[in-house]
């Protein structure tokens, strides 16, 4: 019996950082039940299963109709779906003390230039300075078909019945019969003297005497219906028997397996920190009671432990910082984005005039 080959189809995706480079394997399905084969550089070839010759029934049985289910859809494609998304977020510096950030955020502001100067037309009162930009991301998400779909053949077994049969055990037939003569018992008397006279002698007296006739009485079977036969008619003898019918012959039937899908994600890092120009908060603008109210509400989050003194000293601002990394806002200054994220949104509309979206 000749073996063929099957592979089962197997998709290998493979996203390239920032490049989106994704290959995979071509495949077809190959010509035994639902198997796949890989495309190499001849084209597969289906040999046709030569068909099994009918056997021969007295009374063949009527075959069920098993109902073909509709084709699997398969995707045309390996890749259904591709989509991009870019976000700023701090990602390993978050994993920084509030010290060692402060640090780290002084320097890149000490090393890079903002790329715009101030706006010439901010009202008085107005700070700014320069602020660390988080890193920029961009996360690319494949949908992919990791397996294709095919059928899941399911075997039903025959059905029977158990109903109750009468067979005939013997047939009809006949049986002699003799019925046997009939006599009758009949008393017969039979002669055996006739009769005839007689001298008899009494007291020196001859006289002549007639005598009856002399009889016997006999017993005899008399005959009177000789013997015969007939004929008889036996039934025929029948049987009740428990049998087992077919109600449905044995067969299978195929089960649309759908493709199963997978998600492939990759994060690359498109743009490392970068130093901006924008409103700020500082000791000129900036007065002691609202500084204590930051270090309230920094306390309040868990992010600072040092006096309310109404001081932007290096441990306020390292708190400060720290809050805004673990928020993915700019860091190194007071914004007005981070009174807003802190909920101090009284204190920051005192200074939405010194936005620079409100200055254009």
């Amino acid at each position: 019996m000749r073996k063929e080959k099957a592979l089962l189809g197997a998709i290998f995706v493979g996203v390239v950082a920032g490049s989106g480079v994704v290959s995979a394997t071509n495949v077809l399905p190959s010509c035994d039940y639902g198997a796949y084969v890989v495309l190499g550089n001849e084209n597969p070839e289906c040999q046709p299963t030569p068909a099994a010759k009918p056997e021969v029934k007295p009374a063949p049985q009527p075959q069920p109709v098993v109902e073909q289910p509709q084709p699997v859809q398969q995707p045309t494609q390996t890749i259904i779906e591709k989509r991009e998304r870019v976000f700023t977020d701090w990602g390993p510096y978050k994993q920084k003390s509030p010290e060692e950030l402060l640090a780290i955020i002084r320097s890149l502001l000490q090393q890079q230039s903002p790329a715009v100067s101030y706006p010439r037309n901010a009202p008085v009162g107005c700070c700014y300075g320069k602020l660390v930009k988080p890193p920029v991301y961009k996360q690319l998400i494949i949908k992919y078909v990791k397996e294709d779909g095919g059928y899941k053949v399911i075997p039903q077994p025959a059905q029977f019945r158990t109903v109750e049969k009468k067979i005939l055990v013997r047939p009809a037939y006949h049986k002699v019969e003799v019925i046997p003569a009939k006599y009758e018992i009949k008393q017969e008397k039979i002669m055996i003297a006739p009769p005839r006279a007689v001298w008899k002698y009494h007291n020196g007296v001859y006289c002549k005497v007639e005598i009856p006739a002399e009889y016997i009485t006999i017993t005899r079977k008399v005959m009177v219906e000789p013997p015969k036969c007939k004929k008889v008619l036996v039934p025929a003898e029948y049987k009740v028997v428990k049998v087992q019918e077919l109600v449905r012959d044995a067969s299978c039937t195929k089960q649309p397996i759908p493709p199963k899908y997978d998600t492939i994600t990759k994060t690359v890092m498109v743009k490392g920190p970068e130093v901006i120009w924008d409103a700020i908060l500082c000791n000129v603008n900036l007065r002691p009671d609202e500084i204590k109210l930051i270090q309230e509400r920094l306390k309040e989050l868990g992010y600072y432990n040092g006096p309310i003194n109404g001081q932007l000293d290096d441990t306020t601002m390292a708190a400060i910082v720290k809050f805004q990394v673990d928020h993915n806002l700019p860091a190194g200054n007071v914004s007005i984005q981070t009174l807003e994220a802190m909920g101090l949104n009284q204190l920051a509309q005192n200074y939405t005039k010194c936005e620079i979206k409100n200055l254009r």
